[in-house]
């Protein structure tokens, strides 16, 4: 762990340097450029809220504050496995000619996404609280929140980076994969509409957990529960660790297999 993160601070500059271009390379050429940060999710949000609402009963307005409770975190999740799991792929060409610490890519990549999903969070409350969302102190809790789960997203985004590298079908897999698990995590549905003999599924997934992280102080006004919290923190060391792990035991043989 000394060694990976000390690499990080002595290489501090790059990984701002990197972190910038991640996010103005992102929009660039685009018509709205920064602003999709904002529009993605809103129209994302929108569709869906007017199609569940309808086939769930729900008000238009209070499901979309649910929606967009859990959203937040499926969006900082599937877009750091996505982007991150190919980042040492999409650099290869950078660090063949000169020396860079590889973990640099992956953990840029998660940076700017948890910074772009802050800035369409920060605007999308905006929208939330018009729609009727609750302002509470439990909203104090959201960077806690954040951190814990860019930590599980870091982990495992860096063994998804080598992974590819070794077996590039990893990479295709990648989105099969966080497709099933947004159909199989209460993101645009409660729990509750699922049968209770299915609920012990559930327990497995540990995305529940995170997503009651960001609903629970959002759609209720209150704290997540405390197993919620206890659940997330060992599932995101234990991410940062194996990940940590499995990423410098391979440093060295990823460049033998690009």
């Amino acid at each position: 762990m000394i060694p990976f993160i000390s690499e990080i601070v002595e290489y501090r500059q790059v990984l701002q340097q990197l972190i910038h271009q991640q996010i103005t390379m992102r929009y660039r050429r685009t018509f709205f450029g920064f602003f999709w940060t904002l529009l993605n999710p809103l129209l994302n949000m929108a569709i869906i809220a007017a199609v569940f609402s309808l086939v769930m009963k729900f008000q238009v307005n209070e499901y979309a504050i649910f929606l967009f409770a859990a959203m937040i975190p499926w969006s900082i999740f599937s877009n750091s496995l996505n982007q991150g799991g190919g980042a040492l792929l999409a650099n290869e060409s950078l660090f063949k000619k000169i020396y860079l610490p590889k973990q640099l890519f992956v953990v840029s990549v998660v940076i700017s996404t948890l910074i772009d999903s802050l800035l369409s969070t920060a605007c999308l409350f905006i929208i939330a609280v018009f729609l009727g969302a609750k302002i509470t102190f439990a909203l104090f809790f959201l960077p806690v929140a954040f951190l814990l789960l860019a930590s599980f997203s870091l982990g495992i985004a860096l063994i998804l980076s080598v992974l590819t590298v070794y077996y590039r079908d990893v990479q295709y897999l990648i989105g099969v994969i966080l497709q099933a698990l947004y159909f199989a995590t209460p993101i645009i549905y409660p729990i509750t509409a699922i049968p209770e003999k299915f609920h012990s599924i559930f327990v497995w997934n540990p995305l529940v957990y995170y997503i009651d992280l960001f609903r629970a102080p959002i759609y209720s006004g209150v704290l997540p529960e405390v197993s919620s919290l206890i659940i997330c923190s060992i599932f995101s060391i234990m991410s940062v660790v194996c990940g940590v792990l499995f990423f410098r035991r391979n440093d060295s043989k990823v460049i033998f297999r690009l």
